[in-house]
């Protein structure tokens, strides 16, 4: 029952009451009872307590809940009810003291600065979720219309493809690997996504047993979360066709570590069969170069017998909406040779 009516007068904070309803006035009285009840629990303790006092933050609640209209009914009920509770008898004969006059000056002043307050925050309240709502309408447009045009782009891709299976399915891929992306920001309002988050969307396709992962998570913001999917795309593809991945035995080992505001990665390979050095840059080599060179990335590949390992670090810009996002990754697509036939594993994509 606690939890219940705990819940119910957060949604009526939250929400408020419709301002002129029965309802926002009657929540007005309720506010002025239950100061009345605190104001004679006072008098009890100190007779000598201010008349007034309890009836400020009644004031104060009914105008944030029900309205303008509200507080001034809450005021203007607490003034009376101040008055025919708590009044000294022998009021008539000093109504008009100083010390009263200047008390109902007091009440009547503050009540009507607690009004205005209580509006003035309503208002722009109101204004702030209509515009979170307008921002959440533009943001699902936006989404809609990204889809659409990744989905023209991969139509495109396998009509004018249709001669080279396997190059339509590497851009395919590479373009869901940036739709799984987009999805991510889009849900975070393009402030970021975490870098798990990143991770798990990109090794989603294969057997979870075969990766193991070991570094703190944290927020990518929205150009880095776009490079850093295509390059474990890219790296993961790869360990897929030619590594690691390609065998029931094979792991992925990924540690990182983020310090001063940079992150290094450590991507190692085992149980797969040994990868033979190319001298033929691909894609994902491509990428790795060009898609870091903005975060003042630096990139270590080795072969060794055991599987590739591939070392890389780059610094973390402040999580904040890019508009450069994705521009490392585009200019990668744009400037990367796209290979015709299978290369081996070193060439990465």
């Amino acid at each position: 029952m606690m939890k219940l009516a705990l819940a119910r007068w957060r949604e009526l904070w939250q929400g408020g009451l419709p301002p002129r309803s029965l309802a926002a006035f009657v929540f007005a009285l309720i506010c002025v009872a239950l100061a009345t009840i605190v104001r004679m629990a006072l008098g009890e303790i100190s007779p000598a307590s201010a008349v007034f006092a309890p009836y400020y933050s009644a004031t104060l609640v009914a105008a944030l809940v029900g309205g303008w209209r509200a507080g001034s009914f809450a005021a203007a009920a607490g003034a009376v009810a101040a008055f025919w509770f708590f009044v000294p008898p022998d009021w008539t004969s000093h109504a008009f003291d100083r010390e009263w006059i200047v008390s109902y000056f007091l009440f009547a002043v503050s009540s009507l600065v607690i009004v205005w307050a209580a509006k003035s925050y309503r208002d722009l309240l109101w204004r702030l979720r209509d515009e979170e709502e307008r921002r959440q309408l533009l943001n699902r447009e936006l989404a809609h219309r990204i889809r659409n045009t990744l989905a023209i782009v991969e139509s495109v891709i396998s009509r004018t493809l249709r001669e080279e299976p396997e190059l339509r399915v590497k851009l395919h891929d590479r373009i869901a690997a940036l739709a799984v992306t987009n999805d991510l920001l889009i849900k975070a309002e393009w402030r970021g996504a975490r870098l798990r988050q990143i991770l798990a969307g990109e090794f989603a396709p294969h057997d979870a047993a075969h990766f193991k992962l070991d570094g703190q998570d944290f927020e990518c913001p929205s150009e880095l979360a776009t490079v850093l999917a295509l390059v474990f795309h890219e790296l993961t593809t790869n360990a897929a066709k030619y590594g690691a991945l390609s065998t029931a035995q094979g792991r992925v080992t990924l540690c990182w570590t983020k310090y001063d505001e940079r992150v290094a990665f450590e991507w190692t390979e085992s149980g797969g069969p040994p990868p033979a050095a190319s001298r033929r840059e691909g894609f994902g080599t491509t990428l790795l170069h060009k898609g870091l060179r903005q975060f003042g990335g630096d990139v270590e590949m080795r072969f060794l017998p055991s599987g590739l390992t591939c070392r890389l670090s780059l610094a973390v810009p402040d999580a904040r909406p890019g508009a450069a996002a994705g521009a490392a990754a585009e200019e990668a697509l744009h400037s990367a040779p796209l290979p015709a036939a299978p290369v081996n594993k070193a060439a990465v994509g």
